[in-house]
C-alpha cells in the first residue's frame, strides 16, 4: 500500500503477535483433545487448561499494547501527512483496512489449521472478535493524533 502507515516490519510484527495468540490457542485446544499418558505432563497441562482464558487475555493485551505503541510511534508521521494534504478520515480508513487484512490472513490460517487438525474453532472466533474490537477502538486514536 502506497500511503500505508505500516512498514514491512510493522506488518510482520503485528502478524507475528496475532499468529502467536492464535497458535497458542490452537495448541491448547489440540492438547486437550489428545490423550497424554504421562501423569506429570497431564497434571501440568490441566493447570494450564484451567487458566487458558487468563493466559489468552494476557496475550491479547500484549497485542493491544503493541497496537498502542505502534500508533504512538506513528504520531509525527500522521501529523505530517495531515499537514501535506491527507485527510485524517482516509488515514483512519487505511489503518482499519490494513489491520483487518492482517487479522483476516491470520484468522484464515488459524481456521485452516484448526480444520485440518479437527479442533473446535469457537475459541479462535472469540479471539478474532476481541482483536476486531480493539482495532476499532484503536482507530479512534488515529483521529485524535491529528492535533499533536
Amino acid at each position: 500500500m502506497k500511503k500505508s502507515l505500516f512498514r514491512f516490519t510493522d506488518r510482520f510484527e503485528l502478524f507475528g503477535f496475532y499468529a502467536l495468540c492464535f497458535g497458542l490457542n490452537i495448541m491448547f485446544d489440540h492438547s486437550k483433545k489428545t490423550e497424554i499418558e504421562s501423569d506429570l505432563l497431564r497434571s501440568f497441562l490441566k493447570q494450564l487448561y484451567d487458566h487458558q482464558e487468563w493466559i489468552m487475555l494476557l496475550l491479547s493485551s500484549v497485542v493491544a499494547i503493541n497496537h498502542y505503541q505502534m500508533l504512538k510511534r506513528k504520531k509525527t508521521e500522521i501529523y505530517c501527512r495531515v499537514l501535506v494534504g491527507d485527510t485524517i478520515f482516509s488515514a483512519t480508513v487505511r489503518y482499519i483496512a490494513e489491520c483487518l487484512v492482517i487479522l483476516g490472513m491470520t484468522v484464515a490460517i488459524a481456521m485452516i489449521i484448526s480444520a485440518v487438525a479437527d479442533i473446535c474453532v469457537i475459541n479462535n472466533i472469540y479471539l478474532s472478535f476481541v482483536f476486531l474490537l480493539y482495532i476499532l477502538i484503536s482507530s479512534r486514536m488515529v483521529s485524535k493524533l491529528e492535533n499533536i
